[in-house]
């Protein structure tokens, strides 16, 4: 039989408060690693980026969709553009809806918002993913110093650990558990505050079930209300985000849709247009970037996509412009060399990309700024030397070697983001298209004339 003139306390401390005082994660709770699998690829109809699974890391989100846009992309008709999102809150993962058609079920209820727990089934539209956590972040009991022997000291346990659902949850279940024991003391439990010292909470010692019950609202409802002050920064965050990228990705879609629906060499009326079109959402996400949101890849990406669709409408007449001293080509050069840097310093503020993805419009944006670079290589070259024959200018060996030795590049930037080449960046497409069907047949036709000696 317990004694009675024991006091039993349990408190939790939520360490994922100190965030709130200077830590690098302010307002939130970290969750756990963890990834969705798809559990029926049958329904996809390409095969899914990192094997099926879509990799869940802590200060990180997904967006799941067919849109090229989005972190993961799924080639299914039957997914929206911009379909779901997951993301990170109070020590745990949550899915949202986009708004999509064929929207998001969680254990085959549809939903708007849920949050998500060890093998709970997801699906975007049709096709089912499984939620795993890759190392449940369990609570981890750490007892203090008991009183010392013979006294009636209180006996503390502090349950350590960052998830305060899975701690909200074991407090609440000790409490209805020790509304049950007649012949033992209660185990009541009493949220701390999060400063940066944990002090135990005494309690009265009662047997008496309506202080039990007392205890346990009062318990749950500063759990709550501690709920609410974790996640409100995050919501917040949400909410502002996306307050800019719904209207700008609607214009980035607008421009990118005229340039489908085009035949030919757009206008220069139009490329202005599409560029003053652009220019608002280049200052909106690029201000955000560049202040509270640097850690957003979401808006990084979203200012990668308009920066390079301007930087195609004004790469088009440089570098097709035929101007006899190579000065429109060095401009187009030059401006494809600042995009690349810009893109660079904005990515040195993102947390790396999740484990299976090796892309995303930000990283294609940077990488088509250098394959603009090569572009202008091969035509300042065929600008030079126009015709292959014995003239009064011909190159030498060691000058064709050097544009050259970026055709490998040329060729993996070209496998690498086709798709999106052919989808969202058309006039950019169209440049690479006639520097490989013209610009390096020539550079190949030299090198042979050179070396057959004729």
């Amino acid at each position: 039989m317990t004694n009675f003139n024991e006091d039993r306390t349990v408190a939790f401390n939520d360490h994922g408060a100190d965030r709130d005082h200077g830590g690098p994660k302010a307002g939130l709770v970290e969750a756990p690693r963890a990834r969705l699998v798809c559990t029926d690829p049958s329904q996809v109809e390409s095969a899914l980026p990192g094997g099926g699974i879509i990799n869940l890391v802590p200060g990180t989100e997904q967006t799941v969709g067919r849109g090229e846009t989005c972190t993961y992309p799924i080639g299914s008709r039957k997914l929206s553009r911009q379909h779901a999102r997951i993301f990170v809150g109070m020590g745990a993962w949550g899915v949202e809806d986009l708004n999509s058609t064929n929207g998001v079920r969680v254990n085959d209820e549809k939903v708007q918002t849920a949050w998500l727990k060890q093998g709970d089934e997801v699906r975007f539209g049709p096709i089912p993913f499984r939620f795993e956590i890759e190392r449940p972040d369990g609570l981890r009991p750490i007892p203090l110093p008991s009183a010392p022997e013979g006294s009636e000291g209180e006996h503390t346990m502090i349950f350590g650990g960052d998830s305060g659902v899975q701690a909200a949850a074991a407090m609440i279940k000790a409490v209805r558990e020790s509304e049950q024991i007649e012949d033992e003391q209660p185990l009541v439990i009493v949220p701390t505050a999060p400063p940066k010292k944990t002090a135990a909470v005494a309690t009265p010692n009662k047997k008496n079930g309506t202080w039990i019950l007392a205890t346990a609202i009062a318990t749950a409802v500063v759990m709550v209300i501690g709920g609410v002050i974790y996640l409100y920064p995050s919501v917040m965050r949400s909410q502002k985000i996306a307050a800019i990228t719904t209207p700008d990705t609607a214009i980035i879609t607008r421009v990118i849709d005229r340039a489908r629906e085009t035949t030919g060499t757009p206008t220069d009326t139009s490329r202005l247009d599409d560029i003053n079109l652009l220019q608002p959402v280049i200052r909106d996400t690029g201000n955000a970037v560049d202040g509270e949101y640097a850690d957003s890849r979401e808006l990084a990406n979203l200012y990668a996509r308009s920066r390079f669709l301007v930087f195609e409408r004004e790469f088009l007449p440089l570098f097709t412009h035929p101007d006899a001293t190579g000065e429109a080509l060095k401009e187009a050069g030059r401006k494809a060399y600042e995009l690349r840097s810009r893109l660079d310093k904005i990515s040195h503020t993102l947390a790396p990309l999740p484990i299976g993805i090796d892309q995303d419009p930000l990283k294609a944006a940077a990488d088509l700024a250098d394959l603009a670079r090569i572009l202008v290589d091969y035509r300042s070259f065929s600008r030079q030397f126009p015709l292959v024959g014995k003239t009064a200018t011909q190159p030498t060996l060691p000058q064709i070697k050097a544009v050259e030795a970026r055709k490998d590049e040329l060729i993996k930037y070209r496998h690498l983001y086709n798709e999106v080449l052919g989808s969202d960046y058309r006039l950019f497409n169209a440049q690479v298209q006639d520097v490989e069907n013209n610009d390096m047949g020539l550079l190949g036709r030299w090198h042979d004339f050179l070396v057959s000696g004729q």
